[in-house]
């Protein structure tokens, strides 16, 4: 895991809020699914729910 130094993360935004249980649900199931798909080799379904993780972590402002 890459570490970011203090200096080079931006401070929190007054829009940043805490995700919600379901926001947050949504995220590890992308997540899980996209890893089990992964291991049992079914390569475009994993891709497909990585693209969902991928579309949910940039409505929440967590990736460029």
């Amino acid at each position: 895991m890459r570490s970011i130094s203090a200096a080079a993360r931006s401070p929190r935004s007054a829009q940043w809020r805490k995700l919600s249980a379901a926001e947050r649900s949504s995220l590890n199931q992308a997540l899980a699914k996209a890893l089990a798909f992964r291991d049992a080799g079914k390569i475009p379904e994993a891709r497909e729910w990585a693209k969902e993780l991928v579309r949910l972590l940039k409505s929440h402002d967590l990736l460029t």
